[in-house]
């Protein structure tokens, strides 16, 4: 290989090393930030219940994942599920009630229930002021792959807080409750709280760095065979 053919190789070889090494260096740096945040949300789903009060509202940012209860009574007149979700394999959706309280209206996940539930909505049952715990949550991003919430047809995908809210007609907190396990009822199964981030960051920087590895060998070589 002449040197003009050699120079050029080595300059494309040493750059894509480059490349490769920034990757692996980025994914290392995206393992620390996913670990603490895991580390961050088994801590906080560990703490003990709180009762909610004004303060916790105030700053209810820092009480993500918290493990919350509060009084109040659900309004029924006003309820959507999200679908489709399989427990030990069945297929069913997720409850979703608006929850009235003096602090305003929250919208709570009250859990699994089958495809063939029928919602209790006496009049009794309606405005009974009941103590219920959940999880504090936030809405989150959906995935490319997740449909959008379909409103006028009433299908629902995923919460969106504005478009519950709209689609309702009520004003709701910035925040929802996934609620805990109803001992008195079969269902709407509670407790459907998974902690599912993927974190395979450390699998992806060994990915980068072996390829690394590999491209430093073959300029190795490279410049063995045409300098010596």
């Amino acid at each position: 290989m002449d040197n003009k053919k050699l120079v050029k190789s080595l300059i494309c070889s040493l750059l894509a090393l480059t490349v490769l090494i920034s990757l692996g260096t980025w994914q290392l740096e995206r393992l620390r930030w996913k670990t603490e945040i895991i580390s961050s949300m088994n801590e906080k789903i560990t703490l003990p219940l709180i009762e909610i009060n004004t303060s916790v509202i105030n700053n209810i940012k820092n009480y993500n994942y918290r493990s919350i209860k509060l009084n109040g009574y659900f309004l029924y007149d006003n309820q959507i599920t999200i679908y489709s979700k399989i427990l030990n394999g069945k297929v069913g959706r997720h409850l979703i009630i608006p929850f009235k309280t003096k602090f305003g209206n929250i919208l709570i996940n009250r859990g699994f229930v089958p495809e063939d539930y029928i919602l209790d909505k006496d009049t009794e049952k309606e405005f009974k002021n009941v103590l219920i715990t959940g999880r504090v949550k936030f809405q989150q991003k959906i995935n490319y792959f997740t449909p959008k919430n379909n409103l006028l047809g009433n299908e629902w995908y995923y919460i969106n807080l504005d478009e519950i809210s709209t689609y309702f007609n009520i004003s709701l907190n910035d925040f929802y409750l996934i609620e805990e396990n109803n001992l008195n009822d079969k269902y709407p199964l509670g407790s459907q709280f998974i902690i599912n981030i993927p974190n395979d960051h450390l699998q992806y920087a060994i990915t980068w760095f072996s390829l690394a590895i590999v491209l430093s060998i073959f300029i190795h070589l490279l410049w063995r065979k045409n300098v010596n």
